[in-house]
Parts: C-alpha cells; structure tokens; sequence
C-alpha cells in the first residue's frame, strides 16, 4: 500500500505505515498479554524494542553523509526500507542467540507464531485504514487478510502449514495492492516464515499453535 497520509506529535512527523506499525505492535503486544504467558508478551516486547531502535538508527547506514552533516537527522528520519530488513534481522539474531534462556516450549513456539502472523495483519489493515488507496485493493486485503487470520487463528495447529498458508495468502494480496510485491511487507514476511519454521526445527514442535482441532 502506498503511504497517503502523515501524522504530526509536536515537532515529529510520522508516515501513517510508521504509525500503523506502532499501534499494530502495541495491540499484538495486549493480544499476547491475554492469550499467553506474561513472559511470551516480554519476549515480544523486546523484540519490538530491538526492531525500532535498529530500524530507527539504520539510518547511519542508509545516509551516513547527512548524519555526518546533520546529526539531529537521527531524531526525524529512519532507515527506510532497508533498515526494515536490519531491524528483522536484529530481532532474528537476537532469538537465536537468547533460545536456550528463553526456551521455546510448545506455548512458546505457538506465541511465536501469533506473533508473526497478527503483527503483519494488524499492520497491513491499519495501513489501509489510515491511507488512502484504490478502494478495490483496501477492500480485498481487509476482508481476505482478516478472514485468512481467523481461520489460521482457531483452526490450524500445524505451525509449519499456519506461516506457510499465511504468507502465501499475503503475496497474493500483494498483487492487488499498488506496489504489487515490490513491497517491504512481502520480503518480511517470506523472511519470517524461514524463521518460524526455523525455530520449530530447533525445537521439534510441529504442532500446538493455538487453534482447535
């Protein structure tokens, strides 16, 4: 989706998709405090933390000179798209590097899965809500995206086959979206799959993802 709209806080400008972001990781974060152990929402929320300050900071990266030149640049911009793809790394590396401190159980690994998956919906539908796009596209990813999670949700446990129907759901809503699969989300997604399917391999849990059978 293309960004339309921005939000001023006092002397920061934001872009909706950064707002959209915010709120999504916020509500993922209520959503895991309700369903899960305390300590899978804690997991989450460092993730976040991980995610925002290499996103945010990657900007030293993607245009060192006007840091250099500008180093309250920091405070305004960000890293783009590319420092979206640092930030999931960051996160990546930093799970696996604290797996056998966190131990990821059965729960956990289902925690993991609801979180991947309601981040990139939640995201994807306020996008839409907070921009203005062609309304055939805005239609058919709030209604595909948010009948596809509620299935997922209650009603696949294989967590292999729950990232994969997911992740294959988003590419083909992705071609009715402007940007098409030239889109952050896309990659991300793909990128989250490999590791959830990962971190079950890791921890031989094939199941138990949270719906019913």
């Amino acid at each position: 989706m293309n960004n339309t709209e921005w939000f001023s806080i006092r002397t920061l400008t934001l872009p909706a998709t950064a707002v959209a972001l915010l709120v999504a990781f916020f509500i993922v974060w209520i959503v895991l405090q309700v369903q899960f152990q305390k300590k899978w929402a804690g997991v989450y929320g460092d993730a976040v933390f991980t995610f925002i300050l290499v996103w945010k900071f990657s900007v030293i990266v993607t245009d060192f000179k006007a840091v250099i030149a500008q180093p309250f640049a920091l405070l305004y911009f960000n890293g783009g798209t590319i420092g979206v793809f640092l930030g999931v790394m960051a996160v990546s590396l930093q799970l696996w590097w604290s797996r056998q401190k966190i131990h990821f159980d059965e729960t956990g690994i289902a925690a993991c899965s609801w979180a991947i998956i309601l981040t990139q919906s939640t995201y994807q539908c306020l996008v839409v809500l907070l921009n203005d796009n062609p309304t055939n596209s805005e239609v058919i990813t709030l209604f595909v995206l948010s009948i596809l999670t509620v299935f997922i949700l209650w009603k696949i446990t294989a967590i292999n086959r729950a990232l994969f129907l997911y992740t294959f759901g988003l590419i083909i809503v992705a071609f009715f979206q402007p940007l098409g699969l030239w889109q952050p989300a896309i990659g991300v997604s793909v990128i989250l799959f490999i590791i959830g399917i990962g971190v079950q391999r890791l921890t031989g849990v094939t199941k138990s993802f949270g719906g019913m059978e």
